[in-house]
């Protein structure tokens, strides 16, 4: 626990040599409203973050004074703020073609993805806003998921199955029939996952 805080072995024995000794003198105020085992996690993640505390200045450097041309160098190396303009574009693109697809939706299967989704509600609160139960409503949260996905999915293939017409063209026939392999089709369970 000590050394995922301070990423350091060294520190890390300290910060738990540290807790044993606080631990051992403040066991009578241990209470026992939590396990022991807690207690001492707790000590012991103090413990680490004391010494982080205290390491924490001596890892600050300045910037070297040797002039004005070496600022503007310094200072251009700062990333800017504002997000990548290829990642705003993909990010813009994928929600247009997730509202293209929830218009094409059930209004029952819509209602209840935004809920999830946008609207970030919980699965209790949605259901009974909806006056539905639990169930009920994760049942229609994966049937909306299921229904994007291969949507998606299949928007997808009909790219691929041109380029491999395009390309097999030269050696086959053009009104031969073109397969295209299961796993060349990219899984979208990871982007609604």
């Amino acid at each position: 626990m000590a050394y995922s805080v301070l990423r350091n072995k060294e520190d890390a024995e300290d910060a738990v040599q540290d807790a044993m000794l606080s631990a051992y003198r403040h066991l009578r105020s241990f209470e026992g409203r939590s396990a022991f085992t807690t207690w001492f996690t707790r000590i012991v993640v103090n413990a680490a973050l004391m010494i982080r505390r205290k390491r924490k200045p001596a890892r600050i450097e300045a910037f070297p004074d040797t002039g004005e041309n070496d600022e503007t160098s310094w200072i251009e190396r700062i990333p800017a703020p504002q997000p990548d303009p290829e990642m705003v574009c993909a990010e813009t693109e994928i929600f247009r073609s997730i509202d293209e697809l929830l218009r094409e939706m059930s209004p029952v299967l819509r209602q209840a993805f935004t809920m999830a989704y946008y609207d970030e509600l919980s699965i209790e609160a949605a259901g009974a806003l909806l006056g539905v139960s639990a169930g009920t409503f994760k049942s229609r949260v994966f049937r909306a998921r299921r229904y994007l996905i291969q949507q998606t999915q299949r928007s997808l293939v009909a790219p691929i199955r041109c380029a491999k017409r395009t390309l097999s063209s030269s050696r086959r026939s053009p009104f031969a029939p073109s397969a295209v392999n299961s796993a060349e089709i990219p899984s979208l369970e990871v982007a609604f996952g």
